[in-house]
């Protein structure tokens, strides 16, 4: 039986997208599932969801705690994980679900990753003002990335090994999961369980997989904005410094005392500057100022989420 574990909070509509292109998947899906709804909000879920969704109330500690709770209460014994923000097509469901029963007859320690990209209709918006361009140019729309992993895969085969990892979208078996100790609950955020999990899995020998050609649809047309997207790596920021307190000393930022003094004289500014980049003219020409304004808040954001 497959189980699909779903955290979700707030982004409601995005989520409501999520549902929906779900339940077209699974509507072609002739095997035995469950879908897991864990709600990580204080608020109940606003929309009716299908009839074979269960709904699992969490207590709000982060989504690490929710995906948790799911594998938990889930009764397959294939999991897959999906962000509230993940569209994924029937084609990319079924070949990721056949590949993992296929590989699971090899080596039960697996875990299956799809590479993805932004939906279609988001690159019209992205064009349309300097952040969204900057989004571009630094490659925040794919997985591949400069922004993210910075590499290519090899779209000659339709899976390769790796050694990199992201939550979003994956499958693993139950016994897996439980064997590695599921996520480490000690993030208040999303952000830097990832990496955690990604040490767990390379740790106690589990292979990594991902389809290199077969993509999911990362919908964060809510988090084409400056304020969001620089709150964000705040929390982020702030996940970090928390894998550095756990031990993982790779993570660590260190900060020369001149740089120290900038990003703080900065930090008052930041609303300033981010009213700046969102209101003055968003001709092209104006975007190599725009950029060096976005990395500039970028790095007081990151600064200050890793020293809260």
């Amino acid at each position: 039986m497959l189980s699909i574990i779903l955290p979700t909070k707030k982004r409601v509509e995005i989520f409501y997208e999520t549902i929906e292109y779900l339940d077209k998947t699974l509507n072609l899906f002739d095997h035995d599932y469950e879908v897991l709804v864990i709600n990580n909000d204080p608020d109940p879920i606003s929309f009716n969801l299908p009839d074979y969704v269960k709904i699992i109330n969490c207590d709000g500690r982060g989504v690490a705690s929710a995906r948790n709770m799911g594998a938990h209460n889930a009764k397959g014994d294939i999991l897959l994980f999906l962000d509230n923000d993940i569209l994924i097509s029937y084609e990319a469901f079924i070949k990721g679900y056949k590949l993992f029963l296929k590989l699971i007859k090899q080596n039960e320690n697996i875990a299956i990753n799809f590479n993805w990209i932004y939906p279609r209709d988001v690159y019209d918006l992205l064009e349309k003002n300097s952040f969204g361009r900057y989004l571009l140019y630094y490659e925040f729309d794919k997985y591949e990335g400069k922004a993210w992993t910075n590499r290519n895969f090899d779209k000659k085969v339709e899976y390769q090994k790796t050694d990199v990892f992201i939550s979003s979208t994956f499958f693993i078996s139950k016994s897996t999961f439980n064997k590695i100790g599921g996520y480490t609950e000690d993030f208040s955020f999303a952000g830097y369980e990832d990496h955690n999990f990604r040490e767990k899995l390379l740790k106690n020998n589990i292979d990594i997989y991902i389809l290199t050609n077969t993509y999911v649809f990362h919908n964060e047309r809510d988090y084409i904005d400056l304020n969001k997207f620089l709150e964000r790596k705040y929390r982020s920021a702030f996940t970090r410094k928390q894998a550095v307190s756990l031990g993982d000393n790779e993570l660590i930022l260190e900060y020369s005392y001149l740089k120290k003094i900038l990003l703080t004289i900065i930090w008052p500014l930041r609303n300033i500057l981010i009213y700046f980049v969102n209101n003055f003219s968003q001709s092209k020409k104006f975007d190599p100022l725009m950029f060096k304004i976005i990395d500039t808040l970028l790095a007081v954001y990151i600064y200050k989420g890793y020293n809260n």
